[in-house]
């Protein structure tokens, strides 16, 4: 009798920590997105701010030259990053964001993109998510 019941919590000890190890699992789950800025603004737009929440590792290039394409990446474990980048050129900036949400297998992601400070009309923002939901295409012109 003694036996049968030290087997029986055993079991229950081990199926308590197999479901403890994949909980944990999913939410040490890694998210990584990638921005792609285009400069149509006609000089050199160099970095302003970059944020990323939770913290991430991100490294945007400080500065694009004109009818240039920067491309990085970030990423961040936890299932969810939200990272703001911001370019300018002088009186001119733009703000480009994307936010990659991962639960369990399905992965959405929100694209944003708009001016932060401008003059005489300028500059233009405007941005699209990719066909993966963990990208995003910008421009700044």
């Amino acid at each position: 009798m003694r036996r049968t019941l030290s087997k029986a919590s055993s079991g229950a000890l081990f199926a308590g920590m197999l479901a403890l190890g994949l909980t944990n699992a999913a939410i040490a789950q890694t998210v990584s997105t990638t921005f792609s800025v285009q400069n149509s603004f006609g000089a050199a737009i160099s970095l302003d701010t970059v944020n990323c929440s939770p913290s991430a590792s991100i490294s945007p290039p400080f500065s694009i030259a004109n009818n240039k394409t920067g491309t990085f990446s970030a990423s961040a474990t936890g299932g969810t990053l939200l990272c703001t980048v911001r370019y300018q050129n002088g009186s001119n900036g733009c703000q480009f964001q994307i936010q990659v949400n991962v639960v369990g297998g399905t992965t959405t992601g929100f694209v944003s993109a708009n001016a932060y400070k401008g003059s005489g009309g300028r500059p233009h923002c405007s941005g699209s998510p990719g066909l993966n939901q963990q990208t995003g295409s910008f421009t700044m012109q």
